[in-house]
């Protein structure tokens, strides 16, 4: 099986141009489900709609939180022990990924009997009509969480067999798909919320269905396997290695609960809407830049188990300078067009607007900050480091994020809420910074620095 023998004969940037540019293009079709359902649902709903889909946004990040710590877990596994020539331990790991699918797929479908509560704390302090539509929306996604959970699962694992272009092609479809069902659902059925639900569902069920073909016909699908092999040690370091990217996410999932809480202390329900157009606008960037992190993972991943230490920081290097230009870029496009972009959301309500294009002139700034944070992070999964990992994504929330939620509010109101999450970027950018520096320099500065040449996580 010569899998991946590529990513230690191409170029970096041939590497890169294979692998991240599918994976972005991937990632931001992925997004695309929840933009379309913003979109969809801004311009048949208007404000109410907008504001009941950035309740539930918490629950969302949690089951793709779910979805990437198994995802990436399971990949970078599977793809250090090709790389080692160790085919029946990577079959392992890729059948223990799906045992611990089925389960945590499992425990969200229970909390679908639970989603009327669940909704009635998030919202609490808005309109019983809102809360009514965010927990219809939710309910059917939990039931469905094994559909939703499926594609996030099977896309990493693809991808780190060699096939990014299959992944994106998957993707792609079920996106179409979305389109398609979200418009008859919500504008001929008027469906409302439950709508966006069942299109989202139909198009990441058809998306799983393609990855899961693909999968199916890789070689190592073939390799036989010894299925008592570390039997409980597995599952542990699946979930060790993606930890990182669940912690992410369900930073992101408080960050969002208490973002509603202070929009709503400090201002009224317009604010939350704003601050859900908002996400959907920086979704599309965080997807883009979390499918170029994606794409770099199985080049750091296999050239640090080979011991190609000159690849990976090229690797990183040129990672760098791409994140920084393109953020930038990004940021500026937003800084000269925010109407046409919230236009897109909502077009009915211009104390809305004005709300808006002020929280987006708040926040955009520092997005080249949160692309290197990704990227770091990524790294440290990537080599085997996921206590460094884990650790700066905890700081992020317990160093920065805590004090600035007591402080900002109390200083500047509602514009404080915005800067929030930007000015916690800025401080763990150079807490990144200089954890990545030392590693690449020195290759000793990571957490815990128990043995130079301990075995990674396994």
């Amino acid at each position: 099986m010569n899998i991946n023998k590529h990513l230690e004969e191409k170029s970096i940037s041939s590497l890169l141009w294979l692998y991240a540019r599918p994976s972005m293009f991937a990632s931001l079709i992925t997004g695309l489900y929840g933009i379309i359902d913003g979109i969809f649902i801004g311009q048949k709903l208007g404000p109410a709609g907008i504001a009941a889909i950035t309740l539930a946004f918490p629950i969302i990040s949690l089951l793709i939180g779910l979805g990437l710590l198994l995802s990436i877990g399971t990949s970078i596994l599977i793809n250090k022990n090709l790389a080692s020539g160790n085919h029946e331990m990577a079959k392992t790991y890729l059948f223990k990924g799906v045992n611990l699918f089925f389960l945590f797929a499992f425990i969200m479908t229970i909390g679908g009997f639970f989603a009327p509560q669940i909704m009635s704390l998030l919202g609490k302090g808005t309109n019983e009509y809102i809360v009514n539509l965010s927990q219809s929306f939710i309910s059917v996604l939990l039931f469905g969480s094994v559909i939703y959970l499926a594609p996030i699962f099977l896309n990493d694992i693809l991808k780190n067999l060699g096939k990014p272009r299959e992944a994106m092609f998957a993707m792609i479809v079920g996106t179409f798909i979305n389109l398609f069902l979200d418009y008859i659902f919500i504008f001929i059925f008027d469906l409302k919320l439950v709508g966006a639900a069942l299109a989202t569902l139909t198009g990441q069920l058809v998306a799983a269905s393609i990855i899961f073909l693909f999968i199916k016909k890789n070689s190592i699908w073939k390799v036989k396997r010894n299925k008592y092999h570390i039997k409980f040690l597995s599952y542990l370091n699946i979930i060790k290695t993606g930890f990182t990217s669940f912690i992410i996410q369900v930073s992101t999932m408080l960050i969002l609960i208490i973002h509603n809480r202070l929009f709503l202390q400090y201002g009224h329900e317009l604010y939350v809407s704003s601050f859900g157009i908002i996400g959907y606008v920086l979704t599309a960037f965080w997807l883009l830049i979390n499918g170029f992190v994606g794409g770099t993972q199985p080049i750091i991943c296999f050239n640090h188990a080979v011991d190609l230490v000159h690849r990976v920081r090229k690797t990183i290097k040129i990672s760098f300078i791409f994140i920084i230009v393109f953020s930038s870029l990004f940021s500026i496009l937003f800084y000269i067009f925010p109407e046409q972009i919230i236009s897109i959301f909502s077009q009915h309500n211009p104390q809305l607007f004005n709300i808006t294009k002020r929280g987006f002139y708040l926040v955009m700034f520092a997005l080249p900050f949160a692309g290197i944070n990704i990227l770091v992070a990524m790294y440290f999964q990537a080599i085997g480091k996921s206590k460094t990992s884990i650790f700066l994504a905890i700081s992020r929330v317990v160093v920065f994020m805590v004090p600035l939620i007591f402080i900002l509010p109390n200083l500047f109101g509602v514009n404080g809420i915005y800067l929030i999450v930007p000015l916690s970027e800025v401080g763990t950018s150079i807490v990144s910074i200089i954890f990545i520096r030392h590693n690449l320099n020195k290759g000793k500065f990571y957490l815990p620095s128990r043995r130079l040449n301990e075995n990674t996580n396994t």
